[in-house]
């Protein structure tokens, strides 16, 4: 949504203006600041009168929000690849992961930029690998495979019969990468979340609630990308749905 100015913050909450919004509201924003969402007309009066007044449901917001940080770019970091963690390494001009990963160093933006092409990169061999492992088996073979960078969406199927995927999804175990390629191959026989859509998930990947649950719980790990510093995050989603 485009805002028609930065935020406005203090210590307790950060005001959010948009010419679109017609009605204010409140949420808590991945690095665990609490956002008040208003029209642009109101007030900072207005927006600190709606943060003391509401009290009760901020505590309750903030109780059920998992506070994602940015990640740190530091020489030796842990970043995840398929569930395991590998270290970052800053060198010259290369870009390869070899049991680390390996990018040009520089200011912490040309380092994000260098890690996101390597993820990038990566999740394009792994999870076009995982489809032609998985394509024959779920009788369904995609026309188009697209990567991109969504935050709350691990994939998606349209209805040309392209399926989509997050980079960031291969940060996640095999077995939770699995179970969403499954799901979209499963897609392009079944464009819904009917039970015989679920019953084919099932025929391939038996266990795929306990994947699902694995995929949830293990997002709640991973850094807000998104986050480019500790307090300016308009992300609050945890990622990611599959569609």
């Amino acid at each position: 949504m485009p805002k028609s100015s930065s935020p406005m913050q203090n210590k307790n909450f950060r005001i959010i203006r948009s010419v679109k919004r017609k009605r204010a509201a409140i949420r808590i924003a991945a690095d665990g600041i609490v956002e008040i969402l208003v029209p642009q007309p109101a007030s900072d009066a207005f927006a600190a009168a709606l943060f003391k007044n509401n009290l009760l449901l901020i505590n309750r917001l903030k109780a059920r929000t998992v506070i994602r940080t940015a990640p740190d770019f530091r020489e030796g970091a842990a970043f995840m690849l398929l569930g395991t963690p590998y270290p970052l390494h800053l060198t010259g001009r290369v870009r390869i992961f070899n049991n680390a990963f390996l990018v040009p160093g520089g200011n912490i933006e040309k380092i994000r930029a260098g890690m996101i092409g390597l993820y990038r990169e990566l999740a394009a061999v792994i999870i076009r690998k995982r489809i032609e492992l998985y394509q024959d088996i779920c009788g369904a073979t995609p026309v188009k495979v697209r990567i991109s960078a969504a935050d709350t969406r691990w994939g998606s199927c349209s209805s040309t019969k392209s399926v989509t995927f997050s980079w960031k999804l291969i940060q996640c175990p095999l077995e939770c990468v699995d179970y969403v390629v499954v799901h979209e191959l499963s897609h392009l026989k079944e464009m819904n979340h009917s039970a015989k859509f679920w019953q084919h998930v099932g025929k391939v990947i038996p266990d795929f609630r306990a994947r699902r649950k694995l995929l949830n719980e293990f997002a709640k790990r991973l850094p807000n990308w998104d986050q480019k510093e500790t307090l300016t995050s308009p992300v609050t989603a945890v990622g990611g749905a599959i569609n």
